[in-house]
């Protein structure tokens, strides 16, 4: 079975930005929601509080003061970065935070709901409701830490493929999936059957003829440098 390698390394101009997670931090049976999305913070005191409940884990909701609910304004349009991570598909939003507004213990309750709610129902992200495109869901909270620049990969086996997956570092990126048979070499080829790089996030190989047994996929912006994971 082919494996997924994975490497990265990245320079950009918008270090400043660290991208989180929000979901509902239970799991199995206790958790509530099966969905997440990604929240980007860029002042220190946000990103310090974010992982402060990252490190509480499935306590944060019996915690005290914890402040662990999101309040953020959403706006319209993919921006290839807000995904569900829950997903292993990696099914992108038609929106995306445009501005945090605070970590609370207490949200309206008009603010509640999910990411699928938000993607199911236009009006909110277009603010034209009386949520005015303002988030603040009930059971969830950031659990996990994506860094600047969030590009993730996922096999998942389906028949006699081996779906692979992407998460999206922005619009302006194009991808190249590579592979190479040893970790021990450094050399990486793009795999065969596409005119790399392309504009998706999925790739679709036969298992038996898989041409390598690690993968990583690059990610290039013509104005900027390049990152691989």
């Amino acid at each position: 079975m082919p494996l997924v390698f994975a490497a990265a390394s990245f320079r950009s101009g918008s270090a400043q930005t660290n991208y989180f997670l929000v979901s509902d931090p239970r799991e199995g049976d206790w958790a509530l929601v099966y969905d997440s999305y990604v929240l980007p913070l860029s002042r220190q005191e946000d990103i310090d509080h974010a992982r402060y409940l990252i490190s509480l884990g499935c306590a944060v909701f019996r915690t005290e003061g914890a402040a662990a609910l999101v309040v953020a304004h959403i706006g319209p349009g993919k921006d290839g970065i807000n995904r569900d991570y829950v997903d292993r598909t990696f099914r992108e939003w038609s929106w995306h935070v445009v501005q945090f507004h605070a970590f609370g213990d207490y949200t309206a309750e008009i603010l509640d709901g999910s990411p699928t709610d938000v993607e199911n129902d236009p009006n909110w992200y277009l603010g034209l409701d009386g949520r005015q495109g303002v988030i603040g869901f009930a059971n969830y909270t950031v659990v996990g830490e994506l860094g600047p620049v969030p590009l993730y990969v996922s096999a998942v086996p389906q028949g006699e493929n081996l779906e692979i997956y992407w998460s999206g570092v922005g619009t302006n990126y194009v991808c190249t999936l590579e592979g190479k048979e040893s970790l021990a070499s450094t050399n990486w080829f793009a795999i065969p059957g596409a005119s790399w790089p392309l504009k998706t996030n999925h790739w679709a190989l036969p298992v038996a003829n898989a041409p390598a047994r690690f993968f990583r996929v690059r990610a290039e912006a013509s104005s900027q440098g390049q990152m691989s994971r």
